[in-house]
């Protein structure tokens, strides 16, 4: 009985050892030919993980500057006012910026102060008073003119008109028109933008761009390029960054200042208005620099100096606050 326990053992294990041989040898067989099979499902299988984990992924957010100031402008085409303190961000911009415009009375088109003629309108300076609710405009030859932007509250006080581009306004009134008429010498109109609340009853002026923001040592980069120190009133931003290097700006994506959320929506094309400073001098030096040194929007083909932002998250902004990149973007 022993001697047969032990011939069964030496016999399965003679025919384990020949399976597993032969195992072995269809193995390194395969790896042979089809070595490049692992590495071809260690691949898929990093892929499909990747997918299904990179709605979860978030890079790490870094700082890339701060803001150095901040403007609004409550009428295109007018000086800008310097914020100081804490300013509302709206979906649509900042509050009261570029809210309120210059319509010629016999066309309805926009005024726009890069045309000869019109350097009296570089005169009249701009302030928010009373709490940032009413705009004070002063001028030498003229008693002042205060707005205000309280009364701007019920649509049916106002009558609802479109310019050429179909862009809806609302007249100021007679006398803001008349004010700033005198000064220009001809007669425009003062109209602002209507936006109704949400709760349908209360009426605000709606800002029509987004957030403008250059850095200061773009300006840096640019002065150098055109051999004079330009001004930076001649592109109208509202947000002047620093704390980062030249035309950064145009690589970020989505970022945040305060409690804003800011993305990315085009550069800015640059046109004669930046051959104009606020003291009403001409130049063409600038146009020309900008259209020798940087880059050409494809649809325009005007010069790009400085970005525009989309609001995603409305809040407040103060000088001073951290600009943090949420998102980065390839030029």
């Amino acid at each position: 009985w022993y001697q047969r326990r032990v011939r069964q053992h030496y016999y399965i294990t003679n025919n384990l050892r020949g399976c597993m041989s032969g195992i072995v040898d269809v193995i390194k067989d395969g790896l042979a030919r089809y070595y490049w099979v692992p590495f071809l499902a260690m691949r898929g299988t990093l892929t499909v993980w990747s997918c299904l984990t990179s709605p979860f992924y978030r890079p790490e957010e870094q700082e890339v500057g701060r803001v150095s100031e901040l403007f609004v402008h409550p009428i295109r085409a007018l000086r800008p006012v310097k914020i100081t303190g804490p300013w509302k961000l709206n979906p649509h911009g900042f509050l009261y910026d570029k809210g309120m415009c210059l319509l010629f009375k016999d066309s309805n088109e926009r005024l726009k102060h890069t045309a000869n003629g019109y350097e009296a309108l570089f005169a009249i300076n701009v302030s928010l008073v009373d709490n940032f609710t009413k705009v004070l405009l002063t001028h030498a030859n003229k008693p002042n003119l205060l707005i205000d932007l309280v009364e701007f509250k019920k649509m049916e006080n106002y009558e609802v008109e479109t310019d050429p581009k179909g862009n809806e306004y609302c007249h100021v009134g007679d006398k803001a028109s008349d004010w700033i008429s005198d000064i220009l010498g001809k007669e425009v109109r003062l109209m602002f933008s209507p936006e109704t609340t949400q709760k349908g009853e209360d009426m605000i002026i709606q800002s029509l761009d987004p957030v403008h923001i250059i850095g200061e040592s773009s300006l840096v980069a640019f002065s150098k390029d055109a051999g004079w120190d330009v001004e930076m009133e001649r592109f109208r931003p509202n947000i002047v960054s620093v704390g980062h290097g030249a035309y950064a700006d145009e690589t970020w994506q989505e970022i945040k200042i305060g409690d804003t959320v800011l993305e990315f929506d085009h550069r800015t094309t640059r046109c004669l208005i930046t051959n104009v400073n606020w003291d009403g001098v001409r130049t063409n030096g600038t146009i020309q620099t900008l259209r020798k040194h940087r880059p050409r929007c494809e649809k325009t083909n005007k010069p790009v100096f400085g970005s525009y932002f989309a609001v995603k998250q409305s809040g407040y902004v103060k000088p001073g606050d951290k600009i943090v990149l949420v998102k980065s973007r390839t030029v």
